[in-house]
């Protein structure tokens, strides 16, 4: 799937298996190519139109889930006969796909490829709506409710297709796969029947070297001065808002650190002329070059943005824009690692007041750093991507993957 949090955690894989001498040709959108090929791979974009970040996060953010569901049905359609003709005369021994490829699945049943998904996030089941108050439950129901009308006209229209036969047994999302990997660590999904044998967790592999990214005379004193920096960020599919960051410019003018607003592309500097003089306001940043100074995370909850926040024993402040990120930022609280501030589950705004006692407290409480910093640890007992390399040599020998631990087994003291 065409997103940051969605590609970048593949490419620590590729880049591993292509070191074994196995050739990888990547597919993704034209805004990933870098990406691709400086893992090593071959890269084939699709075509224009057919999904992109931006498709997706207009769709999250006019719909939500429901409708980033029916922009990737709409997707499966155009791609999957695409590929299907490109791919069938030479078809590659096995095909590897985002759990919300659908058009990846269906096309490895239909080449007879063996399947191998990566699910860059946690399973979410019906009871996690248990751990919701009442507000947040009806207003997941309402922006479902609003969305469902397109979502089931794509799913009609995809059943009434050529490759209807190929699709996976309900439900279509998360696609899984003969094998299914999840670069995540086990501690952090909730009990689901649905992680068996098949399923491995492997903990996520973050390029932490130096990168040599253009940063600008500004970004670079904020990063070398010393002073404890606060990175504030909502992700690349979600867009907080206007309001919400001039929350944080009204919280944070008086705090004794420096503030890194990363506003998306959808807003930039400008939109932001008066700021206080520790407040930096950035349309996107190199998000690894930043974390590695900062003191606290202000994030959404993506499970990308919270591995990386982690490896580099940061603790955060999620501020989750749906379900999933809030079970993602409750794992990280349970362990004390973090606070969750969960307001705009429900559409309220986080006042400016607890949005800077919140920050506070992390920023006075060492505690919180040292239980990122013993998370941190845990990210790479699932072997990272030399395991997961490791599975696929197996599955492509015609072994099956060895039996997975158990979530329980895998979790910290």
């Amino acid at each position: 799937m065409p997103a940051a949090g969605h590609v970048n955690p593949s490419a620590p894989l590729v880049r591993e298996l292509i070191r074994r001498g196995i050739d990888v040709t990547f597919y993704a959108t034209e805004e990933f190519r870098a990406v691709a090929e400086q893992a090593g791979a071959t890269f084939r974009a699709y075509p224009d139109g057919t999904i992109s970040s931006k498709v997706i996060a207009d769709a999250n953010a006019h719909g939500g889930s429901a409708k980033v569901v029916q922009r990737l049905l709409e997707a499966t359609q155009t791609l999957l006969p695409l590929l299907e003709s490109e791919l069938r005369e030479d078809p590659p021994d096995a095909i590897m796909f985002d759990s919300n490829a659908l058009w990846g699945r269906m096309l490895a049943t239909s080449l007879r490829r063996p399947a191998i998904s990566l699910m860059t996030t946690i399973l979410v089941n019906a009871s996690a709506f248990r751990s919701l108050t009442v507000r947040e439950c009806l207003a997941v129901v309402w922006e479902t409710a609003t969305s469902l009308p397109g979502t089931l006209g794509a799913r009609r229209r995809l059943l009434r297709s050529p490759g209807r036969d190929l699709l996976p047994s309900s439900p279509m999302f998360p696609a899984r796969g003969d094998l299914t990997i999840f670069p995540i660590p086990a501690w952090i999904q909730p009990p689901d029947d649905r992680c068996d044998a098949s399923s491995h967790f492997v903990g996520p592999s973050i390029d932490a070297a130096p990168h040599s990214e253009e940063i600008d005379r500004q970004l670079e004193r904020l990063l070398e001065d010393g002073t404890p920096l606060v990175l504030v960020s909502l992700g690349t599919l979600h867009r907080g808002g206007e309001d919400f960051f001039r929350s944080c410019i009204d919280a944070f003018a008086a705090l004794p650190a420096n503030v890194l607003l990363v506003v998306g592309r959808a807003m930039g500097p400008a939109d932001f002329e008066s700021v206080s003089s520790n407040i930096v306001v950035r349309a996107v940043v190199p998000q690894l070059t930043v974390l590695r100074q900062a003191a606290v995370f202000v994030t959404h909850g993506g499970m990308n943005s919270v591995m990386e926040g982690l490896h580099f024993e940061v603790p955060m402040v999620v501020i989750p824009q749906q379900v999933e990120q809030f079970l993602i930022g409750q794992a990280v609280a349970d362990r004390g690692a973090g606070l969750v501030l969960r307001q705009h589950l429900s559409g309220q705004k986080v006042s400016t007041r607890e949005l800077r006692t919140t920050v506070e407290t992390l920023l006075d409480d060492s505690s919180y750093t040292a239980s990122a910093r013993t998370l941190a640890a845990t990210l790479h007992e699932g072997g990272g991507a030399m395991e997961a390399a490791d599975l696929i040599e197996r599955l492509l020998a015609g072994s099956p993957p060895h039996e997975n631990e158990t979530t329980e087994s895998r979790q910290p003291a």
